[in-house]
């Protein structure tokens, strides 16, 4: 079992290295050539329009739903983990690769496809909270941040992954979500502590 766990995290880990996002919009029409380079959403979308949108997030799907039939299969005994387990390291594929310039910036799918087969009333939970904390604060770092907390938190309350390997699966899920904009988080909250300072100041 051990092995079969082992290879599972290998082969997900892999896939989710490949950079399959900026590899179809590099064969995608461009609509607006003076847009930035395709490396997330917003950008897509300015880049190749809706078009690229929808190429984007077929491809990323297809890709998830492959890596959950290889962690169903090789865990026949206990599909269930073995397809979160898989999903997991998708994830981690994704936001920590073997170099940085694999890094996918549209990692939003393999967690939103994690949070679905997981219970879909938390993935509503998870949807508004990061739709909110967009919105409130236009960073996606804030964003994924909220929504990974909000999953930990309601995973408990919902009594979802509530014992033994699937809560360690949910809280390592939302650390890998969370640990590749470490930095731009902290950069964030150093600054509106500063902006607070500020306006602290001239009352």
């Amino acid at each position: 079992m051990i092995i079969k766990i082992l290879l599972i995290i290998i082969i997900a880990y892999a896939l989710g290295c490949i950079p399959l996002p900026s590899l179809i919009c590099s064969k995608l029409p461009i609509k607006n050539d003076q847009a930035p380079a395709a490396h997330t959403y917003p950008q897509v979308l300015k880049r190749h329009g809706w078009l690229g949108i929808g190429v984007v997030l077929a491809g990323d799907v297809i890709r998830a739903l492959v890596i959950i039939l290889v962690g169903g299969l090789l865990l026949k005994d206990f599909p269930g983990i073995g397809r979160r387990t898989a999903l997991l390291f998708g994830i981690v594929g994704q936001s920590l690769p073997v170099t940085n310039a694999m890094r996918a910036r549209h990692g939003l799918v393999f967690p939103a496809l994690l949070l679905l087969w997981t219970d879909w009333r938390l993935f509503l939970i998870a949807l508004v909270v990061f739709l909110g904390a967009y919105i409130a604060t236009k960073r996606i770092s804030v964003s994924t941040l909220a929504a990974s907390v909000c999953f930990i938190i309601f995973s408990l309350v919902l009594g979802t992954w509530l014992w033994g390997v699937k809560l360690i699966l949910a809280v390592l899920a939302a650390a890998a979500l969370v640990l590749p904009y470490w930095g731009n988080l902290r950069r964030y909250f150093s600054d509106l502590k500063k902006k607070k300072s500020k306006d602290t100041e001239s009352i």
